[in-house]
C-alpha cells in the first residue's frame, strides 16, 4: 500500500466497527501492558508535554489520564494525539469532556514529519502503532521532539504475541471466506434469485428451477466448510459474523432488493479485504529479539539508548513488548 492507501485503511478502521478481532486481543484479567501503563502515567510531572504516536481513538492517553485520576489526583501534563488517520478530531475529543484542557488531538499527521518544535514533549508514547513505521526518519523526529531528559515508553507488537497468531488465524479465515467459488462467491450467486421473491408469486417457480437448486446447494456446501473451520478456530467471530451477515444478505435482497443487496455485499467484502492487509502489516511489523537489538543500536546514533525492554503479558501469553527510550 502506498501512504494515501494506508491513510484510507486505517481510517475506515477507526471509523467503523471492523471485521478483525485484535481490538479484543489485549482485554485480560491481568495485564502487564496496564501495568506498563500505569508505570508511565506515574511518571508523569505536573506542566508535562506527552506525545501519543499513532494515537488511533486516544486509547493510551485515556488509560494514563484513569490511573491518575483513579488515586484523585488532578490530571497532570497535557496530551497530545497525532494519527495517520484521516478522523473527526471532535468525535475523539468528545470523549474526554472532563479533560479537554489536558488534551488535543491532530488527525492526517505523518510520525516521520512531526510539526512540532524540537524538544519539546517530556513523554513520547505509542501502543501498538509506532513500529508499523519504524524507520530512521520517524526515530529521528522523536528524537528531535523529545525533550532531553524526557523518555519514550512503546508498547509494540511482539512476533510471538496472542495478537499475530490471532491475525495469522483471522488472514486464513478471510482466505476462505474469499476463495475463488467459495463462500462469498456462493452468496453473491443467491442475491438474484432471493430478489426474486419479493414478489411471493416467484416462489413455485424457484423451487422448481434447476439452477437454483445448484446455487443453493454450493451454498449450503461452502457453508459447511465455514462452520467446520469456525468450530475448529479459537478465534471463529469472523467466520460466525460472516455467517450471519449472509442470511442479512439474503434478507436484504427479498425485501430491498438486488442492487440494495449487491452493494452491501461489496461493501462487506471491501471491508474483509482492507482487514487482511491490515493484518498483514501487523504480523510485518511484529518484532522480535533481533529487532528489538536493532533498535538498540539506532537509538544510540541519535544519542539515546534503551532503558528498559520487557515481554508483557497478559494472562500468561505474551502481547507485546515493552520499550522505554531515554
Amino acid at each position: 500500500m502506498n501512504k494515501k492507501q494506508r491513510q484510507d485503511n486505517w481510517t475506515n478502521y477507526w471509523k467503523s466497527n471492523s471485521t478483525d478481532s485484535c481490538r479484543d486481543g489485549i482485554k485480560a484479567e491481568l495485564s502487564e501492558l496496564d501495568n506498563f501503563w500505569a508505570e508511565t502515567s506515574a511518571m508523569i510531572k505536573e506542566n508535562n508535554r506527552i506525545l501519543d504516536l499513532c494515537t488511533g481513538k486516544g486509547d493510551v492517553i485515556k488509560q494514563l489520564i484513569k490511573y491518575q485520576s483513579s488515586e484523585d489526583k488532578k490530571v497532570l501534563g497535557h496530551f497530545t494525539g497525532v494519527d495517520l488517520s484521516d478522523i473527526d478530531k471532535t468525535t475523539v475529543e468528545d470523549q474526554f469532556e472532563k479533560y479537554k484542557a489536558n488534551v488535543d488531538f491532530r488527525y492526517g499527521i505523518n510520525i516521520s514529519e512531526l510539526p512540532f518544535e524540537a524538544g519539546v514533549f517530556d513523554l513520547i508514547t505509542s501502543q501498538f502503532g509506532v513500529e508499523y513505521a519504524l524507520g530512521g526518519a520517524v526515530l529521528k523526529e522523536v528524537c528531535r521532539v523529545m525533550d532531553q531528559t524526557g523518555a519514550a515508553r512503546f508498547a509494540v507488537h511482539h512476533k510471538e504475541s496472542a495478537l499475530v497468531t490471532v491475525a495469522k488465524e483471522e488472514i486464513k479465515h478471510i482466505d476462505l471466506l474469499l476463495a475463488k467459488d467459495g463462500y462469498f462467491d456462493s452468496v453473491n450467486t443467491l442475491i438474484p434469485i432471493f430478489s426474486k421473491l419479493r414478489n411471493p408469486a416467484n416462489a413455485k417457480k424457484i423451487n422448481k428451477d434447476n439452477n437454483a437448486t445448484r446455487a443453493r446447494e454450493r451454498f449450503n456446501n461452502e457453508s459447511q466448510k465455514v462452520v467446520k473451520q469456525a468450530e475448529n478456530s479459537s478465534v471463529p467471530d469472523l467466520l460466525q459474523n460472516s455467517l450471519r451477515f449472509s442470511r442479512h444478505i439474503f434478507d436484504l435482497a427479498k425485501i430491498k432488493g438486488r442492487s440494495v443487496a449487491k452493494n452491501e455485499y461489496s461493501r462487506y467484502k471491501n471491508e474483509l479485504n482492507l482487514s487482511k492487509e491490515r493484518l498483514l502489516e501487523l504480523i510485518t511489523a511484529a518484532m522480535d529479539e533481533a529487532d528489538v537489538k536493532k533498535l538498540e543500536e539506532d537509538m544510540l546514533t541519535y544519542g539515546k539508548q534503551i532503558t528498559k525492554k520487557e515481554e508483557l503479558k497478559n494472562d500468561g501469553k505474551i502481547v507485546a513488548w515493552g520499550i522505554e527510550i531515554s
